[in-house]
């Protein structure tokens, strides 16, 4: 926000993008942030917006496009939860998910790897990961949410969670170096 905005004064960017919000019809940029539909330029970075329709209404269940997501890596969509603790990747394959939500941490937020350990094998956030099928629901705030499901609920598509590293080393036989290799 500009030092001289008021995020109270009727009119303004912030009262236009919270009734947009409200209503889901806003557009996302690629920064991650929130636009009026009537922009075309995004108000925090000034990249251009896409050249598409406003975000569905809440409740609306959909199939994420990299416009609903972080990034894509290899074809596969990104997007962190929980404030970067957790991500969700947009694939059942545990590998592909393992290599892209890898980047998306090294790239986007600047860690060493998934782990944030340097000395880690990557092999060992395999563990980690937890493949299934979810639902992707508009929010009324404009985002969405995910709902973990079975393959057949309608609208379900294949994810791989990535739900953080807890305190302490990685479970056997994970662990074991003198087993053959997951994959």
């Amino acid at each position: 926000m500009a030092l001289d905005e008021d995020p109270n004064a009727p009119g303004t960017y912030w009262t236009e993008l919270a009734q947009v919000q409200q209503a889901g019809t806003f557009k996302k940029c690629q920064c991650g942030e929130h636009n009026p539909g009537s922009y075309d330029t995004c108000h925090f970075c000034q990249r251009p917006l896409p050249d598409r329709e406003p975000a569905q209404s809440a409740g609306t269940v959909f199939t994420p496009t990299i416009d609903d997501m972080e990034a894509v890596y290899g074809g596969v969509l990104v997007a962190s939860l929980a404030e970067g603790e957790e991500a969700v990747a947009v694939t059942g394959d545990k590998r592909e998910a393992l290599e892209a939500i890898d980047t998306y941490y090294r790239e986007v937020c600047g860690q060493p790897n998934l782990l944030d350990d340097a000395n880690a094998r990557l092999t060992d956030a395999y563990y980690y990961l937890d493949s299934g099928h979810a639902v992707f629901t508009r929010s009324g705030t404009g985002g969405w949410e995910i709902t973990p499901s079975s393959p057949t609920a309608p609208g379900a598509v294949a994810v791989t969670w990535f739900r953080g590293v807890p305190v302490g080393p990685v479970p056997e036989p994970y662990a074991r170096r003198d087993e053959p290799k997951i994959w």
